[in-house]
C-alpha cells in the first residue's frame, strides 16, 4: 500500500535511516549507503558484542520466522511507515 506523499525526499528518508540505526552496531568496521530512487537503505555492521549476542548471520527474507520478526518490532515503527512494502 503506497504512503500518503510518496515517494519521499531522499535527505528525508537518509536523516530517518540514520535515527532508525542510532546505537545500533558499529559505523567504523563498515557502513554501506544505497539510494534505490524510492528507498534508502544502510547496512551496518554489528559491534563485537551484538555480534557474539546474536551469533552468526542469517538471511531470512521471504521466511516465516521473518514476518514474526517484523510482527514483534512494527509497534516501534514510525506510523507511516507500518506495512509498507518496496
Amino acid at each position: 500500500m503506497p504512503l500518503p506523499g510518496w515517494p519521499a525526499d531522499k535527505d528525508f528518508l537518509h536523516k530517518q535511516t540514520l535515527e532508525a540505526l542510532a546505537g545500533v552496531g558499529d559505523e567504523a568496521l563498515g557502513q554501506w549507503e544505497e539510494w534505490t530512487g524510492s528507498a534508502y537503505h544502510i547496512r551496518r555492521r554489528l559491534s563485537r558484542k551484538e555480534q557474539q549476542a546474536v551469533g552468526q548471520p542469517k538471511d531470512i527474507r521471504g521466511t516465516p520466522e521473518q514476518q514474526k520478526r517484523y510482527e514483534a518490532v512494527k509497534r516501534y515503527l514510525p506510523d507511516a511507515a507500518k506495512d509498507w512494502k518496496e
